[in-house]
């Protein structure tokens, strides 16, 4: 379940870096050419590697926080 759950976490918090990343390239008029956004997103190894760093941070994140801590008593 943990790896589920850091994997929601991480596709949220990619998603919503991704769009202040991607707000930074928009011209005049307010849109984003396609050719743009292929070779910033699809095309772009970082894309890639940020995607899937941020998978694994948050399923490292999620997984530390349900081990259990044995108090004792």
């Amino acid at each position: 379940m943990w790896i589920l759950k850091g994997s929601l976490f991480g596709l949220l918090a990619f998603a919503a870096f991704a769009v202040l990343f991607l707000r930074n390239y928009q011209v005049k008029d307010g849109r984003i050419s396609m050719l743009a956004l292929r070779s910033l997103t699809i095309h772009n190894p970082w894309f890639w590697s940020v995607l899937v760093l941020m998978i694994c941070t948050c399923c490292v994140c999620v997984r530390m926080l349900e081990i259990p801590i044995n108090v004792p008593d």
